[in-house]
């Protein structure tokens, strides 16, 4: 790890980004869509169809945007405080749907629900403006040969806050009682701020930012699409990928299915919510940077094909949730997911061809939008007219089918381009 500390220029940089990370976790996990949101909508007596249309916004919505995060960024001067405006943007609804709460949730939940399900995919739409030009960004500040390494030291660093954010929302459960979620959002609007104003104080070299123009975004959108031909590794990446998206889909309702007392484990989500936020939360910590590490070491495919596994292993788990720690261990493979950038990022940065990754990496996640959107559908569809066994058989099978994709990906061949770090560019 000495490699990140080499400069004077690199060792700010790290630092603060992995505090940005750190903090921005901290706020995550107060409000994680798979605990946090999927309990509160189960309080205001949401039905898994809604939980589903939740799942959409929230999986799909980050995803079609991308396309456009570069062309919208390159219309502001300094580009650096145009990410840090889309991030405060994004955390704009959590505030929001507290204050919302008071006034709608005891008359009017449905209306409440309503109004949360918009406000956060507006959230969505607006992060996902700054993900490509943000991993971008990365991929011109950590040189190839650490990008593994840095992927999983910010998953550490943002699942650490995590875990301090699960054991806050235990600590407001028992300060606030019914109130817990208002304080939790409000608690999670906070970090976010803070995690802006660490990146604020990162020296990022004003050419992280900085591309020749293309002609139209629609030849950028064109150039991307050819990347992901399935003949390319790059393809085949995009391609398993997408199918994992449909998996995943199945993790919230992992949630549901604890909480639910007839057909399900019948915990109360008031007694595991905490706790279960923490074991997502340290599944984040240490697959994140154990998969980081090995994608530097061994390159991406190992890492690629152990992730597509842990949701056939969860589901097949979840089952057995009456024994706390099986339950415990499905919700840590769980939350290795939360992270999966600490694979899918070096993964992808590394298999794209070289240039502007923006478009790379927004094509790729574009592909994975409309199995998003048919996911969550097809898991909420599920558990309410054949039931649970049959939305985890589902999403097994995807996860499997996740797992064959993945297996036809070459090993890396080639030594990483050692890249030196960044020294002297101006910075924004």
């Amino acid at each position: 790890m000495r490699e990140f500390f080499a400069t004077r220029l690199m060792r700010r940089i790290v630092i603060f980004m992995l505090l940005t990370e750190f903090l921005w976790g901290l706020g995550s996990f107060f409000v994680l869509f798979t605990t946090t949101l999927t309990t509160y909508l189960v309080a205001l007596k949401a039905s898994p169809l809604v939980i589903g249309a939740l799942s959409i916004a929230m999986s799909s919505l980050i995803l079609a945007p991308q396309l456009f995060g570069r062309t919208l960024l390159n219309r502001f001067r300094r580009r650096k405080r145009a990410i840090i405006l889309f991030h405060l943007t994004s955390a704009t609804p959590y505030l929001i749907i507290p204050v919302a709460h008071h006034f709608l949730a005891p008359h009017y939940p449905g209306l409440q629900i309503a109004l949360m399900i918009v406000l956060l995919g507006f959230s969505q739409i607006a992060i996902a403006l700054a993900v490509p030009v943000w991993m971008d960004m990365q991929a011109h500040v950590i040189p190839l040969h650490l990008r593994g390494r840095y992927y999983g030291l910010s998953a550490f660093f943002y699942a650490g806050g995590g875990v301090l954010g699960g054991l806050g929302f235990t600590g407001l459960q028992r300060l606030l009682g019914p109130r817990v979620f208002q304080g939790a959002f409000f608690a999670a609007v906070a970090c976010f701020i803070l995690s802006m104003c660490a990146f604020a104080l990162a020296p990022i070299p004003s050419s992280a930012f900085v591309h020749p123009p293309e002609p139209s975004i629609w030849s950028r959108i064109a150039k991307s699409a050819r990347a992901c031909h399935p003949r390319t590794d790059f393809g085949r990446l995009v391609l398993s990928n997408a199918v994992m998206t449909l998996a995943v889909s199945v993790v919230p309702f992992i949630m549901v299915y604890a909480q639910d007392k007839e057909h399900g484990l019948g915990y109360s989500g008031a007694m595991i919510n905490g706790w279960v936020t923490i074991c997502q939360a340290l599944g984040s910590a240490g697959g994140g940077l154990l998969l980081g590490t090995l994608v530097d070491r061994i390159g991406p495919r190992l890492p690629w094909i152990v992730f597509t596994v842990l949701i056939p292993v969860a589901v097949l788990l979840a089952p057995h949730g009456h024994q706390w720690p099986l339950l415990a261990l499905a919700f840590v493979l769980a939350g290795v997911l939360n992270t999966a950038w600490s694979v899918t990022g070096p993964a992808m940065l590394e298999l794209s061809p070289p240039g502007d990754k923006s478009g790379y990496i927004a094509i790729a996640n574009v592909v994975g939008f409309f199995p998003a959107i048919i996911g969550a559908m097809l898991m909420g569809l599920s558990v309410k007219y054949w039931g649970y066994p049959v939305a985890f058989t589902l999403a097994g099978a995807f996860g499997a089918a996740a797992f064959l994709v993945g297996l036809t990906l070459r090993a890396r061949s080639t030594a990483h381009d050692e890249t030196a770090a960044p020294e002297t560019a101006g910075h924004t």
